[in-house]
């Protein structure tokens, strides 16, 4: 009898030392690939090891290093703010491929209570990414949770050697050996994804929350600083609320480059989250055709006789399916009494029934955001808008000078009025597309309005409410003989699911990487290749990049149509003919790789608008990228020359690292605006070419795979 009491008693002696152990050494967690080291007397990162290069990131770890910050408030919004480092140090369990830290009863300041928070991480044996998790429990009757910075990652890297890759609401920013702090609130313009990654050469950091239920969150570097992830809690300041996010932020290492890092997010993405539930384009029947096949579009306004005749213009010289975005098609002043958009100016609706007849898109502007206050009706919307935590309604301002209330996306009342808007411009005006102005360009609000039935503050509720709204609009604009194609502002990645294409209007740079196609091509649509309308060398370079990274072309004004940009138009035209004969690519395909060449290709300076206002930039005259098929087994090369003089490009493809079957030999075509002809075969899968490129020109290399007899 004595026996399974002594084995008892070993068995508990094993937990306690296993839980207590790491008071002498630095608890750690090690796989094939990854190994990170704990600080035993705050649970801070010490070290964090790529095995297979050796570099660490963690290049000199603080004496006390976060790894959590927790803002608290209470009624009167006074704010305690703790963190990890404070106090007495956590215990730690190991288990198995995990290490709890666990911080019990923290007292707040004032006997106002105490908080217990645990963080967990775990790291498979094979893997070469760590799961954060963190949950936090306040014990008071005054003070509740609210925001929740974590993980903190301090200092990291090294601003002499890191170059920072981000989202943003054109394309994408490298950050080259940045002192800056970059930050970016997701899901907005400025972090349309929720990942960064940090560079140092070719040691990649993916620093990722893989949340499919896209909940605020502000992300923030400063190489050779802080990183930190900071989230609102639900119930912000409600005593009584808790921590306990269901996903983990997911800290990956990898050798490559940024493209490498995209696709492990695409990986997640494309098939955890509810954005893309529906699968690729190549496969969804609720995106129009004429959505799809849009190659250039126009901006313009007015009324139908003013607007009608730039259109037929455009369409004429543009020679592929183009695309209006036609804004000022109400009487209302722009940006005032929304979403009071009706009556329509004179002629509207038959303007655009002779327009669609002639196989344009033509998509008017509303806003999906905004109520003006100064609308006779907003008494009646006051209840479905937004409120700040003093019950005041929350009041945005732009050029008209209109106090806009932002509108809370979960009010059926709000819901309904988008809905009555879109069947009327449907039904009455026979539009084949809406574009619903700044739905994924503005960050989520808060909202404290006890009323609306959400979690007060922040939640999943802003999203959920524009997917709930969202969702009728979807339904009816593919349903029951309607094909009308649905766009937004920006690119944030939870709302396309319901939204078919993205305006990435917003400043260029020759800083930008195509990180929306790296990740979303395929899924979605992004349009707009503005902000370069000066000389025509300018315009050209914008364009042949744009082109290459597989953007929608154009969203410049019809002053493109006068004889003085001939030479821009022309360019544009060009390079719409080659998309059309390249959808499966552009539409259903998938951005692999932007190509450097192996010879020297000369840069040219060109003048853009630049997120820090018109600036001078530096771009390569030949661009170059390499997609994928979405319906074939097919890979192609995108070329573009934007110099009035020919250059020649080189490269050399590895085509078995994309996917090309070992056994296969390969067939080359060119597509180009004589259309489509074989060039050569070869029976090496790898492919090496100089490609000669005549001024202002674009092409594809359409290369598939032929079994061997």
């Amino acid at each position: 009898m004595r026996k399974p009491v002594t084995l008892a008693i070993l068995i508990l002696a094993s937990l306690i030392l296993q839980t207590f152990s790491f008071a002498l050494e630095q608890p750690s967690l090690k796989s094939d690939r990854l190994h990170l080291t704990f600080n035993p007397q705050t649970g801070g990162l010490l070290s964090l090891h790529d095995l297979a290069s050796n570099h660490n990131f963690v290049r000199q770890s603080a004496e006390k290093p976060l790894i959590w910050r927790i803002s608290l408030q209470n009624a009167d919004r006074k704010e305690i703010v703790l963190t990890n480092a404070e106090g007495p140090a956590p215990t730690c369990t190991a288990k198995d491929t995990q290490l709890i830290f666990h911080w019990e009863n923290i007292p707040l300041p004032e006997n106002n209570g105490s908080i217990t928070v645990e963080v967990n991480v775990s790291l498979n044996k094979t893997a070469d990414a760590a799961l954060f998790t963190i949950n936090a429990l306040p014990s008071s009757t005054a003070f509740g949770l609210w925001d929740i910075q974590f993980p903190i990652i301090a200092p990291l890297s090294d601003s002499k050697t890191a170059d920072v890759a981000i989202g943003r609401g054109t394309w994408g920013m490298l950050y080259e050996k940045s002192e800056d702090t970059i930050t970016g609130e997701y899901p907005s313009n400025n972090l349309p994804m929720q990942f960064m990654l940090l560079h140092d050469q070719k040691n990649g950091l993916y620093l990722a929350t893989h949340d499919p239920q896209a909940r605020y969150k502000r992300f923030s570097l400063k190489p050779g600083g802080e990183f930190r992830v900071e989230t609102r809690a639900e119930n912000m300041g409600v005593p009584g609320n808790t921590w306990n996010p269901p996903y983990p932020f997911v800290l990956s290492v990898y050798q490559g480059s940024w493209m490498d890092g995209c696709k492990r997010y695409r990986a997640w993405a494309t098939k955890e989250t509810p954005w893309t539930r529906k699968g690729p384009l190549a496969t969804r029947k609720d995106v129009p055709e004429n959505i799809k096949n849009v190659c250039a579009w126009l901006l313009d306004g007015g009324t139908a006789d003013e607007a009608a005749p730039h259109v037929s213009e455009f369409a004429g010289v543009i020679g592929a399916p183009i695309g209006v975005h036609w804004y000022n098609w109400h009487q209302i002043p722009f940006d005032t009494f929304y979403p009071n958009y009706f009556p329509t100016k004179p002629g509207f609706a038959e303007g655009v029934q002779d327009l669609v007849k002639e196989g344009a898109t033509i998509m008017p502007y509303i806003n999906a955001r905004l109520w003006d206050t100064g609308a006779e009706n907003f008494p009646e919307a006051k209840p479905a808008a937004t409120k700040n935590e003093h019950g005041e309604v929350t009041i945005e301002e732009y050029g008209s000078g209109a106090k806009l209330a932002a509108m809370c996306p979960t009010q059926k009342m709000w819901q309904d009025k988008m809905l009555e808007t879109i069947r009327r411009l449907v039904d009455e005006c026979h539009v084949n597309a809406v574009y619903m102005d700044q739905i994924a360009s503005a960050a989520p609000r808060m909202c404290f309005d006890p009323s609306h039935g959400h979690p007060l503050g922040s939640g999943t509720w802003w999203v959920d409410g524009y997917r709930a709204m969202l969702t009728p609009i979807k339904k009816f604009c593919t349903e029951n003989g309607h094909s009308v194609g649905l766009t937004t502002e920006n690119d944030a990645e939870p709302y396309m699911d319901n939204v078919d294409a993205l305006l990435i209007w917003t400043p260029r740079s020759d800083h930008d990487i195509p990180i929306n196609t790296a990740v979303y091509s395929g899924y979605t649509l992004y349009f707009a290749t503005n902000r370069a309308f000066f000389d025509d060398l300018s315009y050209c370079l914008c364009q042949a990049r744009d082109f290459t990274w597989g953007a929608q072309l154009g969203w410049d004004g019809p002053g493109l149509l006068n004889p003085e940009h001939k030479e821009k138009i022309m360019f544009l035209s060009t390079l719409a003919r080659v998309r059309a004969k390249a959808l499966d690519f552009f539409v259903y395909g998938e951005l692999l790789e932007v190509l450097s060449p192996t010879n020297d290709v000369p840069k040219l300076k060109g003048k853009w608008n630049t997120p820090k206002g018109d600036a001078e930039v530096t771009i390569p005259a030949v661009h170059a990228a390499l997609w994928r098929s979405g319906k074939n087994n097919q890979l192609a090369i995108a070329l573009a020359n934007a110099d009035t003089q020919p250059h020649s490009f080189s490269f050399t493809i590895d085509t078995q690292h994309y996917g090309m079957p070992p056994d296969a030999t390969l067939q080359i075509d060119r597509i180009s605006l004589a259309g489509t002809h074989p060039k050569q075969k070869l029976d090496t899968l790898t492919y090496s070419e100089t490609v000669e490129m005549l001024p202002r020109s674009a092409q594809m290399l359409a290369l598939t795979p032929v079994t061997k007899p």
